[in-house]
This record gives C-alpha cells, sequence and structure tokens, in this order.
C-alpha cells in the first residue's frame, strides 16, 4: 500500500492511501470511514484488496480526520459532494463505494445524485436514516473526554478485543472534538428513507448483528428498498464487524467484487 502526499482539494489537504497496482482503466474501490474516524477503519482489509487484479483501492481520510487538513462538514450532503470532487481529481470513472456508518450515508447519496458515477455499492453498519441519541451529541459537544471513555462499549460488543477498543478510544482522542460533534450532527440530519428505493447499482449489506448503533433492522430496510441488494448480517459482530470478523468481512466484500460484471 502506498502513502501518498496530501493532495488539495476544494482548500482542503487530503491524505489517502492508493493500492499497489493502480490503473485508471478499471474500477476504483473507494473506502469511506465514519463519524469521527479514518482510514483506520479499514486497516484488516488492506491486504486483500491492496492488490487485486480487477479493482484499484482508494482509502480516504475525511477533511479534518485522521492525516488530512481541513474543515470538516456538518452535512452528509457536503461530504458527498467532497467525495465527488476528490474522484474527478484523481480522474476516477467508475468508483465502487465502500462506506461505514456515516461513510455509507455519504455513500448512498453520492450514488443517488451521480447515478453514472457508481457502478456499485458496498453498505456497511449503516441505514437510509442515522439517529444520533440527544445525550450523545451534549456529551460530545460538552464532556468529549467521558464519551471518548464510553464509546467504545457502545461500538464494541463486550467480549470483543480490548485492543480494538482501545485503538477505537485512541482515535477518538486525536480527532478535534468539534470535527466528532458536526460528524454526529450530520448523520442525526440524515435521511433518505424515501429516496434510497432509487438506487439501481448492484449493492451489498453487511451488518453486525450485535450492532448498537446502526441496528440489523437497518440493513434489513436497505436491501428491501434497494432492488437486488444482498444482505450478509455477521454473528457476533458489533459496527466496526470489519475489524472483529475480518476474515468473514473479507470473504464476504470479496465474493460480492468479484461477482460484478
Amino acid at each position: 500500500m502506498i502513502k501518498l502526499p496530501r493532495i488539495p482539494i476544494k482548500g482542503n489537504h487530503i491524505h489517502y492511501l492508493i493500492g499497489d497496482d493502480f490503473n485508471k482503466s478499471r474500477p476504483t474501490v473507494v473506502m469511506i470511514h465514519g463519524a469521527a474516524q479514518s482510514t483506520a477503519t479499514w486497516e484488516y482489509q488492506i491486504g486483500a484488496l491492496k492488490d487485486h487484479p480487477k479493482f484499484n483501492l482508494i482509502i480516504i481520510d475525511l477533511p479534518g480526520h485522521g492525516r488530512s487538513v481541513g474543515i470538516s462538514f456538518r452535512r452528509i450532503m457536503d461530504y458527498s459532494e467532497f467525495l465527488k470532487h476528490f474522484c474527478d481529481e484523481l480522474n476516477l470513472k467508475k468508483l465502487i463505494l465502500v462506506g461505514h456508518s456515516m461513510g455509507g450515508g455519504i455513500a448512498q447519496i453520492l450514488t443517488l445524485n451521480h447515478p453514472n458515477r457508481v457502478c456499485a455499492l458496498v453498505l456497511v453498519g449503516t441505514g437510509s436514516r442515522l439517529r444520533v441519541a440527544k445525550e450523545t451529541l451534549t456529551a460530545v459537544k460538552y464532556d468529549y473526554e467521558t464519551f471518548c471513555e464510553v464509546a467504545p462499549s457502545r461500538a464494541f460488543p463486550e467480549h470483543s478485543a480490548e485492543e480494538l477498543k482501545e485503538k477505537f478510544k485512541q482515535g477518538l482522542l486525536t480527532t478535534p472534538q468539534e470535527v466528532s460533534y458536526q460528524d454526529l450532527v450530520a448523520c442525526d440530519e440524515f435521511d433518505v428513507m424515501n429516496d434510497v428505493k432509487e438506487i439501481g447499482v448492484p449493492t451489498l449489506i453487511i451488518s453486525g448483528d450485535q450492532d448498537i448503533l446502526a441496528p440489523v433492522k437497518y440493513g434489513k430496510y436497505l436491501a428491501n428498498q434497494i432492488e437486488g441488494a444482498k444482505l450478509h448480517i455477521i454473528k457476533k459482530a458489533g459496527h466496526f464487524m470489519m475489524q472483529e470478523k475480518p476474515e468473514e468481512f473479507n470473504r464476504v466484500l470479496l465474493n460480492f467484487l468479484e461477482s460484478l460484471d
């Protein structure tokens, strides 16, 4: 995996990872992290995708996240338009969007608004509506350190590895409080429940059966609304099933990608 220097996009300097063998004639898998996260979300997917013969791979740090410098957004629509500009700058024509949580919302809106740019969609631990409790918003705004201490117990089931929980907490602590708050406001205001049925590209939905942030019912709704969508539920996994059960997650993801024409 090659780590590239930051590139300027709409006033932001954006960090991203790119696969070993990049060919613009092939579709590009673009992996999009969720609220207050970074490219680290997809750490366990890099090995499976970085040198795939059929697809390019790009993993992005959204503005204000991870190693990217810039101002984050308060609306998922704005993140979606930013991502389109990013793909335009890199001259990416055929996109396979893989979005987790807020990243799934970004992917849905980009697909709805620019269907000619997206040839497939993978929605991970996300929904067509992403509610955030008022208590959570208040904690993030006024007592961020306590939020960061408590958040791992909601993002991961009790049995998950302590190493994953600690990495998640440290990632939150290194994300600016205002970025985390704006992301969660963006999630709370996101709602495409009446529009998602218009998505017309091959779609895979992956949910964790112990995910309390984006419950399985969110995935089932997406699967029922998007014609031909496939739903895979990973057992004994929470919101970060790609880290908790990476072998199963990667197998399901690769099977879907390799089934595409």
